[in-house]
């Protein structure tokens, strides 16, 4: 009896697949695409956003030849970075080196070429805010990123602050936290991991935010986003410092916080 219900089951469902093959294979094209259209809006608002409230450090992807009316038009993408916000205007340092495709430039920060020397020109270059979103609009700023530690979209795009502690706090601190720190400054993050780990267990803010830190860049072992999530709430409600603005950066570049 079962054994005859599973062979009419399957007879069935061959049969309605068969039958209705080119509907489910529509529905799963509609599926996939709305999918990719809401992700897109998402990124779209996470940029302007981003555009919206810059901050120092963000990676602004830019196509020169959008900006330049008088010739015609030949892409040129180039990569600039924040190193100054105020009321009126942001200042950038621009790449040197311009590319004929997007996917170059992509390629250019996950090589960590943004760390080289001479990588970007001497001269910083200035837009006023009022003229951030018409760029944006006009497709002259293609994309923003703002980095997750000191990462984008796997690139190294600056150097990595060294866990450091405010001189009037360091009474309060941990053995175990401090030589989490002396292992992490000799680059053994191994080693660091586990003594913030143990500064962690003992409600330390600094180990707790150190080993959110290590969680979130998969620094001394996996990555652990949830985790990380979670010391660093608990870090910023003993008043860590440091705490928001990494569980800002943390929110805006995963759904972990939703």
């Amino acid at each position: 009896m079962i054994k005859h219900a599973i062979f009419r089951s399957h007879d069935i469902i061959t049969e309605l697949l068969s039958r209705y093959k080119a509907i489910l294979i529509a529905l799963v094209i509609i599926g996939v695409c709305a999918h990719w259209i809401i992700q897109h809006q998402r990124t779209q608002q996470i940029q302007y956003s981003w555009l919206e409230s810059p901050k120092v450090d963000d990676v602004i992807m830019v196509n020169i030849g959008r900006m330049q009316s008088d010739r015609v038009y030949q892409p040129q993408y180039r990569i600039a970075q924040v190193i100054a916000v105020s009321d009126t205007k942001l200042t950038l340092k621009q790449g040197r080196y311009t590319y004929g495709r997007k996917r170059d430039a992509k390629r250019a920060i996950q090589l960590d070429n943004l760390m080289l020397d001479d990588y970007f020109q001497i001269d910083p270059w200035h837009i006023p805010r009022t003229q951030i979103m018409p760029y944006y609009q006009s497709g002259a700023i293609y994309a923003a990123y703002r980095p997750n530690d000191i990462y984008v979209m796997g690139g190294i795009v600056k150097q990595r602050a060294i866990p450091h502690f405010p001189k009037h706090q360091r009474a309060a601190f941990s053995a175990d936290n401090n030589q989490g720190v002396s292992f992490y400054q000799r680059g053994d993050f191994v080693s660091a991991r586990e003594f913030f780990e143990l500064a962690a267990k003992n409600k330390d803010q600094w180990g707790m935010y150190n080993l959110a830190t290590m969680l979130i860049a998969a620094e001394g072992g996996e990555q652990d986003l949830q985790r990380g999530f979670e010391l660093l709430k608990n870090a910023h409600a003993q008043g860590n410092i440091k705490a928001k603005d990494a569980l800002n950066s943390l929110c805006a570049l995963h759904q972990i916080c939703e």
